[in-house]
């Protein structure tokens, strides 16, 4: 049974390297499995492309850039506007999307990201996805990876100590500055899963020592 929804912002150190996934042979895993029924999928999927759309509309479309993630109507805000008019403008309009219960707002002040910082950003989503793939204690555990002006966002169904493992590898790839979480937490039950091959690429990255440091936690019951 799902539980609660916890987004941690956190400071970050930034080190490690990443490696690009293959898969191999098939084995049983004990993972969190998404609760979700197909209709609600879709919806939040839905909402998703809604919110987003919302972006290239007036007054917002070429002043703000917003990207969301919904799970079971629970939304994520992500992206940069200009002024906190616009930001909480945005707000308001997302809250009247078909099925969204709950808005986290998380975009931040500042002008949109140029095309340059995108490419950078995705690039970190890549290297970031290839750690979590590759990392043995995380087999078979899918989390979703989005990264905005450097802040990695990770999603996903899972136990509190694949949160926190899958927390503990983002936060040292180069690049990152901060790692925010937004897992839902369940139970475990064994599934079938892909092992990774031996043709795994590793991406080296930089290494740092700066220290963690917790900015804020949000809880929501479900």
């Amino acid at each position: 049974m799902i539980r609660s929804l916890v987004i941690l912002l956190t400071a970050l150190s930034l080190s490690g390297c990443a490696g690009l996934f293959i898969a191999g042979a098939a084995t049983t895993a004990n993972i969190v499995t998404d609760t979700r029924t197909t209709k609600q999928i879709w919806q939040d999927n839905n909402i998703e492309f809604e919110v987003a759309a919302i972006g290239n509309k007036a007054p917002f479309k070429g002043e703000v850039r917003v990207v969301a993630s919904s799970y079971n109507g629970t939304v994520v805000l992500m992206g940069q506007a200009p002024t906190q008019d616009l930001i909480l403008a945005l707000e308001r309009r997302a809250r009247e999307v078909s099925g969204v219960k709950v808005i986290h707002n998380q975009i931040k002040q500042k002008e949109p990201l140029t095309v340059t910082q995108i490419s950078n950003d995705s690039w970190i989503t890549t290297k970031v996805k290839s750690a979590l793939l590759t990392d043995s204690e995380l087999n078979g555990v899918k989390v979703k990876v989005i990264t905005e002006d450097g802040d990695v966002f990770l999603f996903g169904y899972v136990t509190p100590e694949q949160g926190d493992r899958a927390t503990e590898i983002a936060r040292n790839i180069s690049g990152v500055k901060q790692v925010i979480k937004g897992f839902q937490y369940g139970e475990m039950e064994p599934v079938e899963v892909d092992l990774p091959s031996d043709g795994v690429q590793t991406i080296e990255s930089e290494a740092s020592t700066e220290s963690e440091e917790n900015v804020e936690v949000f809880t929501i019951s479900e």
